[in-house]
């Protein structure tokens, strides 16, 4: 199977859902593993099929008109696998057998179904790579340990690994940045994982705390990957993915079938037309995409995700007024959708940080401006 099977896929997730919303989507994930779309980004012979970020774009929108919460998880993993794919691109000679080995580790795990979640933020960090406060640390005996405490690290015990940030320093790590990523086994000694989530939307997510002690961990792809690949960006464009398939499927459940009232017919074609134009701007963002992106494109992912997520959950909250007081229930379909699309990616990261560097930098004739 490929991405193109997806659709096949989405009407059992959405029983699902249906069924027990609270629950951990653990045959959601299993069914997407085993269909291949998590893999995707990986190349035919490592069990994917090469797939850009748009095509990756596309699904995570797909699966959140169903689960925001399985969307959500799933685009940490496909993230990851675009990020190491990208790496290749721009890896120094020196590392490229390391890289290309532990693309095939990875690539391995996936197949076998093994889960692997982003392991990043931190109280107090605001969602800025800069503020966090784990250390990478370079052991003799054991190589590089994480010490530190992360929050929203979703999949909980269900993950096989996290990736994780951690500050490195340059006697640890010659050629390395100030941040950079790593692999921790999700079970190993020294790894805590809390249960302390209790989300307002996307709650099956298990999306906990966890405490790193001296925690074993592996460089991931190369020293100054993060500034190389820019692989933030990659995975923002799969965030701002799920508020806006959140929105999508308010719309469809308020549009079918067609109202009688011609006034909500009109306030839900107005609807389609800001859906339709926010998801041609990030599907224009991803499409330009490319590993060690320039300053401008980078700005431009950060404009793109905040005014995708902050519009749609604003529009999701105006369909579910428009919906009435019938789908006022905790479980219902059009709350838990309009729940999500605020909890699943404007903490991720937050939406005032992304508005605070829109100020910081702000620019329209320069390079990095949006008239530029």
């Amino acid at each position: 199977m490929s991405l193109a099977d997806l659709p096949e896929l989405l009407p059992e997730f959405a029983g699902r859902e249906g069924r027990d919303p609270e629950a951990y989507p653990a045959a959601n994930i299993a069914d997407l593993f085993a269909a291949g779309i998590i893999q995707a980004p990986f190349p035919a012979e490592l069990g994917g099929e090469g797939a850009s970020l748009l095509a990756g774009v596309e699904a995570v929108e797909a699966i959140a008109t169903v689960s925001g919460s399985t969307a959500l998880l799933v685009s940490m993993p496909l993230g990851l696998a675009g990020m190491l794919m990208a790496g290749l691109a721009v890896v120094p000679p020196g590392h490229r057998a390391a890289c290309r080995a532990q693309i095939e580790r990875a690539a391995t795990d996936y197949r076998d179904g093994r889960l692997y979640a982003a392991c990043n933020s931190e109280k107090g960090a605001g969602g800025a790579l800069t503020n966090i406060t784990t250390e990478a640390v370079l052991s003799q005996e054991r190589g590089f340990v994480l010490r530190g405490e992360k929050i929203l690290a979703s999949g909980g015990e269900n993950a096989f690994a996290f990736f994780s940030t951690g500050k490195v320093t340059e006697g640890d790590l010659a050629g390395g940045g100030p941040v950079e990523f790593f692999l921790v086994d999700a079970h190993a000694p020294g790894v805590k994982i809390l249960s302390d989530w209790e989300g307002f939307g996307m709650r099956s997510t298990e999306s906990h705390g966890v405490r790193y002690h001296d925690a074993p961990a592996e460089l991931l792809g190369f020293p100054n990957f993060v500034e190389c690949v820019q692989p933030a960006h990659y995975v923002f464009c799969l965030f701002a993915a799920i508020p806006l398939g959140c929105v999508r499927s308010i719309l469809v459940a308020l549009g079918t079938p067609a109202p009688s009232s011609p006034a909500l017919r009109l306030r839900l074609s107005e609807a389609a037309m800001r859906y339709e134009a926010m998801r041609a701007y990030l599907r224009e963002t991803a499409a330009g995409w490319r590993p060690g992106s320039s300053a401008a494109y980078r700005m431009k992912v950060l404009r793109m995700k905040t005014y995708v997520s902050q519009e749609s959950t604003k529009l999701a909250a105006e369909l579910f007024a428009l919906g009435g007081g019938r789908h006022y229930r905790r479980n219902d379909p059009l709350a838990r959708a309009l729940a999500d699309s605020f909890a699943g990616t404007a903490l991720r990261p937050p939406l005032q940080l992304g508005l605070d560097t829109l100020v910081e930098q702000f620019s329209l004739g320069e390079a990095g401006g949006p008239l530029a």
